[in-house]
């Protein structure tokens, strides 16, 4: 999972997925509101989950990307995946 957010995150700012860690701010990393909501429409997708629009005002960090998409992934997971 974190793989992935890191490479959303890099191809988005045209960085090396190797250049973005979990404390790293989003502003740091010049990402402003609107393409932060494009990183997370983007995981949306390739997750096939729905994040909660009041997250996204409390996501400052790529580390809160990470924590938020486990908590709702574990929160979808036996729905999704029971038989």
């Amino acid at each position: 999972m974190e793989a992935t957010v890191f490479e959303v995150i890099a191809r988005q700012t045209k960085r090396q997925s190797e250049d973005v860690s979990l404390d790293m701010r989003l502003d740091e990393l010049g990402i402003d509101s609107l393409e932060a909501i494009t990183i997370l429409y983007e995981l949306e997708e390739r997750y096939e989950i729905e994040i909660p629009n009041e997250i996204f005002e409390s996501i400052k960090t790529v580390g809160d990307i990470v924590d938020q998409l486990n908590r709702i992934l574990a929160d979808s997971s036996p729905a999704r995946y029971n038989g």
